[in-house]
């Protein structure tokens, strides 16, 4: 940086790390819908109880939003900030809100696809699940098989959860750029607040899931918003990042309980995303799908394990929700993602660099 001036750097990396993690996350939920518990989950088997792969999936989510999120802030004000995130994230899930509404709830009804249409609750519904990402997880009248099966029957979307929490953090950093606090320090102590928590309260909210949701998730956005800051002083390099991996191995490992052991990959991710000389596909002709992809995955495995019926086997879910999981994802990102991101251009943008 020179006379306050940012050039902002372009990581073509990222998208494939994306698309990577919304994958992952659709292979282990084919366990989960289609044998209605992880239990034979490879990571499950090898970690335990709560550690599925596409759980690092989502830790990988969070650290390259965190990354990329506050690169993002470092550049205009506060209110074009928001509007760029509300571009990236609204679009697309309203229309996926849409369908799940009036094209999943319409097939999937006890009620009849006539009977579910003269619902009047539909608008309701709609903009309850747009205002709370978490409400459209699961949607009045609709199930894919009898609830007395598996609890599972009744969620249209249970990858939801993470949207809202993504969210908040957006508007947490949106804040720090106003108070001018979007700074490596106090994303230090964000940080270190967060990993250590866990350490002395399990489960403080108890009755509120969304602080509970927020608190395990958030210190991996925090991760990679420091680790953005890092990067401007210093890039990463492989002797580093060699060692969090293997630091990383050997927490998951030996300390499966800690809920933030996997955060050690954060450094070696990045080191991945940054570097100038380790070339992933840039997916440039394809987009970027990830985020649709993640959107669609549960939704789409619901509906192949309820077209399997009795043939239904972890791996037919995955062979037919991944590929047209992709396919959506693909349709989205051309559709309607990015046609939604030019209308960035209609917001005056004062680039306001933050320091780090």
């Amino acid at each position: 940086m020179h006379g306050g001036e940012i050039k902002k750097a372009f990581y073509p990396n990222f998208n494939m790390i994306r698309l990577v993690a919304a994958s992952t996350v659709i292979f282990s939920h084919a366990f989960l819908i289609s044998e209605k518990t992880s239990a034979n989950e490879p990571i499950h088997r090898l970690l335990g109880e709560g550690k599925i792969l596409g759980l690092f999936g989502v830790y990988a989510f969070f650290v390259t939003s965190g990354f990329l999120v506050t690169q993002s802030a470092q550049f205009g004000n506060a209110g074009a900030f928001l509007w760029r995130r509300a571009l990236r994230i609204y679009p697309a899930f309203i229309v996926c809100t849409l369908l799940s509404v009036y094209v999943l709830g319409a097939l999937f009804s006890p009620l009849g696809i006539s009977g579910y249409l003269l619902k009047s609750l539909h608008v309701k519904t709609t903009v309850h699940a747009v205002l709370d990402p978490s409400f459209g997880m699961t949607l009045p009248h609709v199930q894919f098989y009898d609830p007395a099966i598996s609890w599972l029957a009744t969620f249209v979307n249970g990858s939801l959860w993470t949207i809202g929490q993504e969210i908040f953090c957006y508007v947490i950093v949106a804040g720090l750029m106003v108070t001018g606090l979007l700074r490596a320090p106090l994303m230090a102590l964000a940080l270190a607040v967060g990993v250590t928590w866990q350490l002395f309260f399990d489960h403080p909210w108890p009755n509120t899931r969304f602080l509970t949701d927020f608190t395990f998730i958030a210190p991996y956005f925090f991760c990679g918003s420091l680790l953005r800051f890092v990067t401007e002083k210093r890039q990463p390099n492989l002797a580093l990042a060699s060692i969090f991996a293997a630091l990383g191995v050997l927490c998951v490992v030996f300390w499966p309980a800690y809920l933030y052991g996997p955060m050690l990959f954060a450094y070696p991710l990045v080191y991945i995303a940054t570097s100038q000389t380790i070339r992933m596909p840039t997916l440039e002709r394809l987009g970027d799908v990830s985020y649709g992809t993640y959107l669609y995955g549960w939704p789409v495995e619901q509906v192949m394990n309820h077209a399997l019926g009795q043939y239904s086997t972890w791996w037919a879910v995955l062979a037919l929700s991944l590929p047209t999981a992709w396919l959506l994802g693909w349709l989205s990102w051309h559709l309607l993602e990015k046609r939604a991101l030019r209308l960035k251009r209609l917001t005056f943008l004062q680039r306001q660099p933050v320091s780090p």
